[in-house]
């Protein structure tokens, strides 16, 4: 079989994404019987990428490696009838292997379906947001029409999710960010309250919601974001936290946790696709594509970039009121 390249976005040591970071053309290995070629379709830039690249995350790459943690691809050859996938097929593309890279090869059993339904630019998008977002409002607590829930960095692809989801069943968003430039853009995707992320963000959400309190908080910022959002929390209720975009550590919420027994959590997506069973994983995917689908639930996407451009990309996604995710279109 005729050998093929890849052109990859690859680092040897860890680091900052503009030092670490460069763009090789290799020659991938010959294809397995059990393995499948493949050729990336669309990667988005995620701040988990920033963290992995810079060996911060909670899973690092063996060095050198290809960066990307997720991203959907065209089965374009396949090494035997043994693998479950067909030739023109749309699936994931594996974290391992990274995703910001023009073709890969995989082994054949590492490979999920991606939802061909959704856009091209919507599937890339679709192994680690749409999965953290369903099971932060599932699996936490139990809610329902007219329950609230809070979270901080609304703006993210994360948050905005949230948003349509819960406006989809029902569910009231108090949404703090950093400004309200984005304010009738979040209420466009079904945002019941935003209010700027600061002392007196509970205060104030206290008085836009007539004194009910939030079931849950979602929390990815940190720092005294994460104590602020404790102040809205309900009796037993809970503040899961997927993320610390802040870096400052969290005043502990000693008073909330007494008087009213709320509950510190957490949780990280890529720990549970590790574990979980692959029935698990498919039915859950299922559920959330089909419901993004009948719902248009959309992850609103402000630009796309060949490879080559990185530098550009890797800036633009770090852009401070950027409208949405940036993703690389080998």
């Amino acid at each position: 079989m005729a050998m093929h390249k890849t052109t990859a976005l690859r680092y040897e040591t860890f680091g900052k994404p503009e030092e670490a970071l460069s763009l090789e053309s290799t020659e991938l290995p010959e294809l397995g019987r059990k393995q499948a070629l493949l050729k990336v379709l669309a990667a988005p830039i995620n701040p988990a990428d920033f963290g992995r690249i810079g060996g911060t995350y909670g899973e690092l790459a063996k060095l050198p490696a290809t960066a990307g943690l997720e991203g959907v691809a065209e089965v374009i050859a396949v090494g035997s009838s043994d693998c479950a996938f067909r030739v023109g097929q749309h699936v994931f593309v594996p974290s391992v292997i990274g995703s910001w890279q023009s073709h890969a090869i995989a082994n054949c059993d590492e490979l999920f379906p991606a939802p061909e339904k959704l856009p091209i630019e919507q599937a890339a998008m679709g192994w680690v947001n749409p999965a953290t977002a369903w099971k932060l409002m599932h699996d936490f607590a139990k809610l329902q029409a007219g329950d609230i829930i809070v979270q901080n960095a609304a703006t993210s692809a994360v948050g905005k999710l949230v948003i349509q989801i819960a406006s989809h069943l029902g569910i009231k968003t108090i949404n703090l960010v950093r400004n309200l430039d984005a304010e009738s853009h979040l209420k466009k995707l079904g945002a019941s309250i935003v209010l700027v992320d600061d002392r007196d963000a509970a205060k104030a959400a206290l008085e836009e919601t007539w004194g009910k309190r939030a079931k849950i908080a979602l929390n990815s910022v940190g720092g005294s974001s994460a104590l602020g959002m404790c102040k809205m929390l309900a009796n037993g209720g809970t503040l899961i936290t997927f993320g610390a975009m802040d870096r400052e550590p969290a005043p502990f919420p000693t008073r909330y946790l007494i008087f009213n027994d709320i509950r510190l959590r957490g949780f990280w997506v890529s720990k549970w696709y590790a574990t979980a069973p692959r029935e698990e994983i498919l039915a859950l995917h299922n559920e959330v594509f089909n419901f993004m689908e009948n719902a248009k639930i959309r992850v609103p996407v402000a630009a796309t970039y060949p490879l080559e451009d990185w530098q550009t990309a890797l800036e633009h996604s770090q852009t401070a009121g950027k409208t949405g995710k940036i993703l690389f279109k080998p």
